[in-house]
């Protein structure tokens, strides 16, 4: 076998590979053996036919056969021999095989992570932010948690104002004309939330039970759906229900209803808000720290990005977003728009998510960083925690592949790893807060919820 090794660039490389005659000529044998023992040709035993009754009825079988497998094995060797790991699959061109069966040639184009070096990375310095907490902080939470426990009454005696949710049908119309996703029935709107357009959301304040109302308002010049941008609508809005919201009262029995009978006093809800406020902040001191410390590092180096990772990273950013939207209610064409206007700043964050993934793997090998077997258990229970999966659930959708489970996780553990050495390196000591004590905090005791519906659709911003 005969490799030759092109560089397009630094991380591309083609390698143009031969596969001699003797070597296919031996493939095709084995190929015509197995058919052989296997063929049931009329006149001979199983096994028995001549090799050129076989040859002639199953050549075209035995080639492909012999491509696939020449091809295959041909590239894993022509990697081997050359030190070569491809960061994807190979993308193979200008197949060749003639008819005399004496040659196949072929391409394949790959990416390969980048070679560089960092000399040097002692002189960063970074200033570890003091975390104070202030008292009106955590009111501002206790109030947000006295909200996601708010009670609605129906009132009739009164019209609708700042606060209230209101239960309403509408079609919004421009130009006479109603467009899409500018209707809905039974549309559950917070007066005050920013859901509708800002000029319509005012509108509502006034409004009266079992009425009807014609309201002109005008879509924001950025509004997510180009068409109807910077356009005067008309909507017709019927009022159902407007709905009263009531706060519990913050005291003892707040704390015990809010922590399902954890704690038993308001003054164990208030340090369990101080703590959740405190490692919130350390938490956003730390990502603060993150970020300045991955600047400077990409200022000490500059390489060519595989193409491949930054398509990747895009790609499941892309993912993420349409997810996130969609759960969020807004309709598929909505969404696409959304996605659409956000490529490009997509591509360019992909582009600085691999770059400094890039970086600090250099770094873990470097440095010496690895994982052992109790982190990468603590990492898949983080794991679990986030995607809300249970163990079994997991184990099944990794099944056969259950080496790259343990990759990805081992993966997540030295980047942390290496990121926590760079910051006590940075700042001199400890760094502020890790992604242990952000997983660990109240938040996931005291989750939130938004009272109402969560539907969206174009009468919505």
């Amino acid at each position: 076998m005969d490799v030759k090794v092109n560089d397009i660039s630094s991380v591309k490389k083609k390698l143009e590979i031969k596969i001699d005659p003797e070597t296919i000529k031996k493939k095709l044998e084995g190929i015509y053996n197995r058919l052989r023992k296997k063929a049931k040709i009329k006149g001979f035993r199983p096994g028995k036919a001549p090799l050129n009754l076989i040859r002639r009825l199953y050549r075209e079988q035995a080639r492909v056969e012999a491509v696939e497998g020449l091809v295959q094995e041909g590239y894993s060797t022509a990697l081997a021999e050359n030190d070569l790991v491809p960061l994807a699959q190979p993308e193979i061109e200008n197949l060749s095989f003639p008819e005399d069966e004496s040659l196949i040639t072929f391409e394949a184009t790959i990416e390969v992570a980048p070679v560089f070096e960092i000399e040097s990375y002692d002189d960063i310095k970074l200033d570890k932010p003091e975390i104070k907490v202030g008292e009106e902080e955590v009111e501002a939470e206790l109030d947000k948690l006295r909200q996601s426990m708010a009670q609605y009454k129906t009132v009739d005696e009164r019209p609708a104002r700042e606060g209230d949710v209101l239960v309403i049908d509408f079609v919004g119309r421009i130009d006479g004309e109603e467009f899409e996703g500018g209707k809905a029935e039974d549309f559950t709107i917070e007066i005050g939330s920013g859901r509708f357009i800002p000029e319509l959301e005012e509108k509502l304040v006034g409004l009266e039970s079992g009425q009807t109302y014609d309201l002109e308002a005008t879509f924001p010049e950025d509004y997510h759906k180009e068409e109807l941008a910077g356009k005067s609508a008309v909507f017709t809005v019927t009022v159902k229900a407007i709905r009263e919201k009531e706060l519990p009262e913050l005291n003892d029995d707040l704390a015990v209803q809010i922590s399902g009978g954890e704690m038993e006093s308001l003054v164990e809800l208030r340090e369990k808000m101080t703590e959740y406020v405190t490692s919130s902040k350390e938490a956003e001191a730390r990502n603060r720290l993150i970020d300045e410390l991955m600047e400077a590092l990409r200022g000490k180096v500059d390489f060519e990005l595989p193409e491949c990772l930054v398509r990747d990273e895009q790609e499941n950013a892309l993912m993420t977003m349409r997810s996130r939207l969609m759960s969020q209610g807004f309709d598929q064409e909505t969404v696409e728009q959304l996605t659409a206007t956000g490529r490009e700043k997509m591509a360019e964050e992909a582009r600085r998510t691999v770059k400094n993934t890039l970086i600090l793997e250099y770094l873990a090998r470097k440095e010496k960083i690895d994982s052992t077997p109790d982190e990468i258990s603590a990492a898949f229970q983080r794991f679990l925690q986030r995607s809300g999966e249970n163990p079994q659930d997991v184990f099944e959708r990794f099944k056969g592949r259950e080496s790259e489970l343990t990759g990805m996780l081992k993966r997540d553990v030295i980047i942390e790893k290496t990121i926590t050495f760079m910051l006590d390196k940075a700042t001199g000591g400890e760094p502020a807060g890790s992604e242990e004590e952000a997983a660990a905090t109240a938040s996931e005791e005291l989750a939130e919820e938004e009272p109402g519906g969560t539907s969206e659709d174009a009468g919505s911003d």
